[in-house]
């Protein structure tokens, strides 16, 4: 029995390249996409900024959790001067979550407040900065931070 090279008793098999796949775009092609990708978005449920304002959690090693889910850059650095101005340190040093969030329901995909925050707890209490933490937005995996907040020690004038 002999060997046969792409033919089958007698005839030749013939390889056709095949042609390359052309779409048509459509005029709101854009639009289209959104709207699609607008239906696998997550529902998220607007902030409760008064429920927040009223009382600051503090877990149980006096931490004073402060959230900021929800806000604008402007509305959040307003918030972290109140809640820290409640509580004069005088001698005393204080510890500050701050929670920022991941920025996961950005319009950019990528927070604005990790960063922001961040910035502005540095400029704003600088010199009475105890101890604080690497910034969330610098430890990425898969270009998202992999933490949503940050602890800030501040000690007294």
């Amino acid at each position: 029995m002999g060997k046969s090279k792409g033919r089958i008793k007698g005839q030749k098999i013939e390889t056709v390249a095949p042609s390359p796949i052309q779409f048509e775009i459509e005029e709101n092609a854009l639009e289209l996409m959104e709207e699609h990708l607008a239906l696998f978005k997550p529902r998220v449920k607007p902030a409760d900024n008064k429920a927040r304002q009223e009382s600051p959690k503090r877990d149980h090693n006096s931490t004073i959790e402060i959230d900021l889910h929800g806000m604008t850059v402007d509305e959040a650095e307003r918030w972290v001067i109140q809640v820290i101005s409640r509580y004069p340190l005088g001698n005393e040093k204080r510890t500050f979550k701050i929670i920022t969030g991941k920025g996961r329901h950005s319009s950019s995909g990528r927070g604005v407040l990790i960063r922001e925050l961040y910035l502005f707890v540095i400029h704003r209490y600088g010199p009475r900065i105890e101890r604080i933490e690497e910034s969330p937005d610098g430890v990425r995996l898969g270009g998202e931070a992999i933490r949503g907040h940050f602890h800030v020690t501040l000690k007294g004038p």
